[in-house]
């Protein structure tokens, strides 16, 4: 059965900090007004997605598969917080090389994830699926810090893929460096990271 490969990522609002285009990997760098952002625990799952489904419908059914990635790598659910009030959320899918094919044979099942395609927590993935961000207004500040959480050396060289669902969204994404890659599915879209580009590896050496 050809499984449900409906995008879940929207990102919602996020070009009101970030508004000037940027590469992805440079927005470690931005100094943008404060958002806390914090991993999430299992006991948040539940609240978060019931905020983040205003945005998001299909967020409200998705408790159990969030939990169930989030376990298998604590590092793939984020929320963004002013003061104690969560305003956004990121989430995403730390790819293993198995989960990297079958998304560009567009075989992998983004709404329930299988967990053989996912690295666990500490481990180096192959790539990364953007899978859920609402970032709305100045909340988008949080996509800075994920950016300079994935400076970490397992994750800088893990090129970032996504599946806009709204125009917004993609042109937010074509802004930050993400460009539409041949694959199985008909809007996947590839950031492929600065460690990677051939420009920088001869600088390097």
């Amino acid at each position: 059965m050809q499984p449900n490969l409906r995008p879940n990522l929207r990102v919602v609002g996020g070009g009101d900090a970030i508004s000037q285009r940027r590469d992805f990997d440079d927005l470690a760098r931005l100094t943008l007004p404060r958002i806390l952002v914090e991993r999430v625990e299992a006991r948040e799952i539940p609240p978060l997605l019931a905020f983040a489904a205003g945005e998001i419908p299909a967020l409200a059914a998705a408790s159990g598969a969030v939990s169930r990635v989030a376990e298998r790598n604590r590092d793939s659910v984020w929320v963004f917080r002013r003061g104690a009030a969560p305003v956004g959320i990121y989430a995403m899918l730390h790819l293993s090389k198995d989960g990297l094919e079958r998304l560009l044979l567009g075989e992998l099942d983004t709404t329930q994830p299988d967990p053989r395609a996912l690295v666990a927590s500490g481990e180096a993935p192959s790539a990364i699926y953007k899978w859920a961000v609402v970032a709305p207004g100045m909340a988008s500040a949080g996509i800075c810090a994920i950016s300079r959480m994935l400076q970490a050396d397992r994750y800088a060289t893990a090129n970032l893929f996504a599946r806009p669902t709204t125009m917004g969204g993609e042109r937010i994404m074509a802004s930050l460096g993400f460009g539409r890659v041949r694959s199985g599915l008909p809007d996947l879209h590839r950031y492929v990271r600065v460690a990677n580009r051939v420009g920088h590896s001869m600088a390097a050496a």
